[in-house]
């Protein structure tokens, strides 16, 4: 199982460039192409109605600019990049769903987590939660602090077997095949509704040594501390590069309602984090 076909989110944002890189390195590693869909709005700009014309055509040549800034990034890797330049408007909301269209072609997509202190009306602060909870694709979010080599060398999966959690886990195949090492942690394993063996989440580690992952169970209870910064802890213990987590809520009329761990996790990861509902 590998993947084929990679989706990463572009934009003028400061933060594309690292987001662009861990994208072309995972390409590579999947032996897959590489698709760089650029979506942005002018929101600030929302009741102007002239101009429209000439922002268009800002909005194309800032796209072309950018292909051609990353395309010898992508020939020297012998990675093949394709380009998709989504239509220029000027609601946040319509490149949220520009983006969950694209997202449905491709088997997994790359977006970059949001920043309030560079946030200019471009880009939704909700992107990667509408794209998670909407999308039906894993979704791979990037920190904007922090620098990452490698994603998937060393991976932390929550686990607790719900359905999110399963798809989750199922979705990071490709990327954890080649992990050092992989742990399954279970959190509050015995709580009710919960369904563990004897040996919290050693089941689910069976099943990734069958695939040929060097795994290994673990379980720990929360005491007192929630279950979001008891997750970032036990990554930066292991100093992992990546997370591996279902996502918990649902979408209602652009209103999101995110479980509590899911929302702690999107505003103060401290590594990539693959997300699948």
């Amino acid at each position: 199982m590998a993947l084929r076909d990679i989706l990463v989110h572009a934009d003028q944002s400061p933060h594309f460039e690292k987001r662009f890189r861990i994208a072309l390195k995972l390409a590579k590693n999947q032996k897959s192409e590489l698709t760089g869909l650029f979506s942005q709005a002018n929101a600030f700009m929302e009741s102007r109605t002239s101009g429209l014309e000439k922002r268009r055509k800002q909005h194309e040549a800032a796209s072309v600019a950018l292909c051609e800034r990353v395309t010898p990034e992508a020939e020297a890797a012998g990675v093949k990049l394709n380009w998709i330049t989504a239509p220029f408007d000027r609601e946040e909301e319509k490149v949220t769903d520009q983006v969950i269209f694209y997202a449905q072609h491709f088997d997994m997509i790359i977006v970059g987590q949001h920043d309030e202190s560079v946030h200019d009306g471009s880009i939704p602060a909700d992107l990667a939660e509408c794209l998670v909870l909407e999308s039906g694709r894993p979704i791979l979010i990037i920190p904007y602090a922090g620098k990452f080599e490698h994603v998937g060398k060393r991976a932390i999966v929550a686990w607790n077997t719900g359905r999110e959690s399963v798809r989750a886990l199922n979705d990071a195949i490709p990327l954890i095949r080649d992990a050092k090492r992989v742990k399954v942690v279970a959190i509050n394993p015995r709580r009710k509704g919960k369904r563990h063996g004897v040996v919290p989440s050693a089941d689910i580690v069976q099943h990734l040594v069958r695939h040929g992952l060097k795994a290994e169970a673990d379980h720990f209870a929360t005491d007192g501390v929630d279950e979001g910064n008891l997750l970032l802890n036990i990554a930066s213990d292991e100093r992992a590069d990546l997370l591996v987590m279902g996502a918990y809520g649902h979408h209602r009329f652009r209103e999101l309602v995110l479980g509590g761990v899911t929302r702690e996790i999107l505003d103060h990861m401290t590594l990539p984090v693959l997300m699948s509902h």
